[in-house]
C-alpha cells in the first residue's frame, strides 16, 4: 500500500515549504537578534516562550487532535465544533495568562515582562487559529504556507530593522507578536469569504471539548512539561546565559522536526479515514521507516555541517552549542517516532492510555533533567532531552495493547500475527 497519494504528498511539500522557510528565515534573523541581545537576554526570550507554551497547552485543553480528527472525518461537524468553543478558548487563555504576566511584574525585570506580555499577545492569536487546523485536515496546507510566509516575512523585516537600527531591546516585541497576528487575520479574511459560520453557542461542544479533552489535557501539558523542563530547569539551575546557548542549539538541532511533523500530519489525515485496523498499522509501519530514513539523513548533516553553522550563524558567544547539536538531533528523530505512535493511539481513542502513560513521562522527566543537568549542566541538558525521548517512544509505549507499539515498530517480524489477530 503507498501511503503517499498525489494530494497528500502536494500537502505535505506545501507544510515543509512553509516550516522551511519559517525556520530558514528565522534561524538567520534570529542569530541577528541573538548576537545583538548576548546569551543573557536572548535567553529571557526563550524563558517567557516556555511559560506560554503552557498556557497555550491548557487554552487547548487536549483538543487539538481530537478536532483535526474530527474535520478530516467530517469537515462540517468539524467546524461547527471548532468555532462552537471559540469563546471558551479564550476564557481559558485568559485565566491561564494572567497569573503569568502578574509574576513576571512581581519579580522579573522590565525586558522580561515587555517578552512576556509580546509572547502572551502571539500566543492569543495562535490558540485563536482554528484555521490552521481546518487547512490542514482537509489537504489545504498550502493556504497556510503562503499566509505564514507573508506573516512571517514581515516580521523579519521589522525585527531585522530593529536591530540594524541599534533600538531599545524592548521593540523586539513587536515582531513576536506579528509574527502570529498577521497570519491569523489573513487566513480568517481567506476563510470568511469561501465560508459562513452562523454564530453557534452550544453547550454540548463545550462540554465535549472539557470532557474529551480532560483525558488528553494532563497528556498534552505532560508533553509540554517534559519538552520544556530543561529549559526551565537550566534557568533554575544555572543562569538565562546558558538557557541563551542551549535554545540556540535547539533551534539548530530540533528546528528541522517540522520535516516529519509535516509527513506525519498529512499521512495521519488518511491514517484516520482507514477503516481496517490491519492497514492502518501497514501504514504507520510505513510512516515509520520514512521518518527514520528522513531523520537519519538530517542527523548526519548535522554531524558534519553542526560546527560551522554555529560559528557562521551565532558567532564565539555561542561555541558551546556545538557539542549539544547531534544529541539533540538524535531526541528529534525520537520525538518523530513517539508522535506517530501517539497518533495511533487517537485514532483507537486510547486517551486515557495516552493521558497516563504521559503524565508518568513527565513524572519521571523532572528527576532525569534535574540531576543531569545539575551535575552536566549544557550536556546534561542534551542527554535529559534524548533519554526522556526515547523512554517516551519506547518503555512507557510498549505497555499499549500487549506491545503493539513494539510490534508495529519491528513490523516484519510481527506482520503474520497482526494480520491474523486484526
Amino acid at each position: 500500500m503507498n501511503i503517499f497519494s498525489k494530494k497528500i504528498l502536494s500537502n505535505s511539500l506545501w507544510m515543509m515549504v512553509e516550516k522551511f522557510i519559517a525556520i530558514f528565515g528565522l534561524i538567520f534573523v534570529t542569530s541577528y537578534v541573538a548576537k545583538y541581545l548576548g546569551p543573557t537576554n536572548f535567553g529571557k526570550i526563550a524563558f517567557t516562550a516556555t511559560l506560554f507554551g503552557f498556557v497555550q497547552t491548557l487554552t487547548w485543553f487536549g483538543n487539538q487532535e481530537i478536532l483535526f480528527k474530527r474535520v478530516s472525518r467530517n469537515p462540517n461537524s468539524g467546524l461547527r465544533y471548532l468555532f462552537a468553543t471559540q469563546k471558551l478558548r479564550k476564557i481559558l487563555f485568559l485565566i491561564c495568562t494572567m497569573p503569568i504576566l502578574l509574576g513576571l511584574y512581581y519579580y522579573s525585570d522590565f525586558l522580561t515582562l515587555i517578552f512576556g506580555m509580546a509572547t502572551a499577545l502571539s500566543a492569543y492569536f495562535v490558540t485563536q487559529d482554528v484555521y490552521t487546523i481546518y487547512n490542514n485536515a482537509v489537504l489545504h496546507s498550502y493556504i497556510n504556507a503562503i499566509v505564514n510566509i507573508l506573516g512571517l516575512g514581515l516580521a523579519l523585516i521589522v525585527r531585522y530593522l530593529i536591530v540594524f537600527f541599534e533600538l531599545d531591546y524592548a521593540f523586539l516585541g513587536i515582531p513576536i507578536i506579528l509574527t502570529a497576528l498577521i497570519p491569523y487575520l489573513i487566513k480568517k479574511h481567506i476563510f470568511n469569504r469561501k465560508h459562513y459560520i452562523k454564530p453557534i453557542s452550544l453547550k454540548s461542544y463545550r462540554k465535549y471539548y472539557l470532557g474529551a479533552g480532560s483525558a488528553l489535557v494532563l497528556s498534552t501539558l505532560a508533553v509540554t512539561l517534559y519538552t520544556q523542563v530543561t529549559s526551565l530547569m537550566l534557568a533554575a539551575l544555572t543562569s538565562t546565559h546558558k538557557l541563551g546557548i542551549y535554545t540556540v542549539a535547539a533551534t539548530l538541532g530540533m528546528s528541522w522536526a517540522f520535516i516529519n511533523t509535516s509527513i506525519i500530519t498529512s499521512i495521519v489525515s488518511r491514517i484516520y479515514r482507514e477503516k481496517s485496523t490491519y492497514q492502518s498499522y501497514v501504514m504507520i509501519a510505513k510512516l515509520n521507516a520514512v521518518i527514520i530514513f528522513v531523520s537519519l539523513v538530517v542527523v548526519m548533516m548535522l554531524v558534519f555541517l553542526g560546527q560551522w553553522l554555529v560559528n557562521l550563524l551565532y558567532g564565539n558567544a555561542y561555541q558551546d552549542a556545538y557539542e549539544l547539536i547531534v544529541i539533540l538531533g538524535l531526541a528529534t528523530l525520537c520525538s518523530g517516532l513517539g508522535t506517530v505512535a501517539a497518533r495511533l493511539m487517537v485514532k483507537e481513542e486510547s486517551y486515557r492510555y495516552i493521558s497516563k502513560k504521559m503524565m508518568c513521562v513527565a513524572i519521571t522527566s523532572l528527576p532525569i533533567s534535574y540531576i543531569m543537568i545539575y551535575l552536566f549542566e549544557l550536556k546534561g541538558a542534551a542527554y535529559s532531552v534524548l533519554i526522556i525521548e526515547l523512554l517516551s517512544l519506547t518503555f512507557f509505549n510498549y505497555f499499549y495493547k500487549n506491545g503493539l507499539i513494539f510490534k508495529i515498530h519491528f513490523f516484519p517480524f510481527f506482520k503474520n500475527s497482526l494480520k491474523s489477530q486484526y
